[in-house]
């Protein structure tokens, strides 16, 4: 994520007269709208249909949501830390975006994972049936 605000700041400060400061706020609430709003369609979908309630699948792709939804909260840290070229958010910020920037990581490489083996056990011949949701 830094790499890519690093570029954008260097793209934008050195291409054209917009300020980055005004630029960052644009794109963060951008981000902030599509993400919040993409997950919450995907919320209502998979919660509001009984049959897909009870797929494994389901269930961890509500996590992979949750975990980018936490993603998305510290985005604007992120970003703000960026334009101030220095971090004057305090400690305590810096070491909850750290511990955020962690937990959302880390649940969304193990749903990722967990789809990966349950799609494998799915479309792989000779293996045993998709796990149901208690075994997930």
């Amino acid at each position: 994520m830094p790499a890519i605000v690093n570029l954008l700041f260097n793209v934008v400060s050195t291409n054209t007269t917009i300020s980055f400061r005004k630029v960052l706020p644009m794109v963060s609430l951008v981000s902030l709208l599509v993400g919040f709003g993409g997950h919450l369609l995907l919320w209502l979908v998979l919660v509001r249909n009984p049959r897909t309630r009870s797929k494994p699948s389901s269930v961890l792709l509500l996590n992979l949501s949750l975990a980018d939804l936490g993603a998305l909260l510290t985005l604007p840290c992120v970003l703000l830390g960026a334009s101030f070229q220095n971090w004057e958010l305090g400690g305590a910020t810096c070491v909850l975006l750290g511990f955020m920037t962690s937990v959302t990581v880390g649940l969304e490489i193990f749903s990722l994972a967990a789809l990966s083996v349950l799609r494998y056990r799915i479309v792989a011949p000779g293996t045993r049936p998709p796990a149901s949701l208690t075994q997930m």
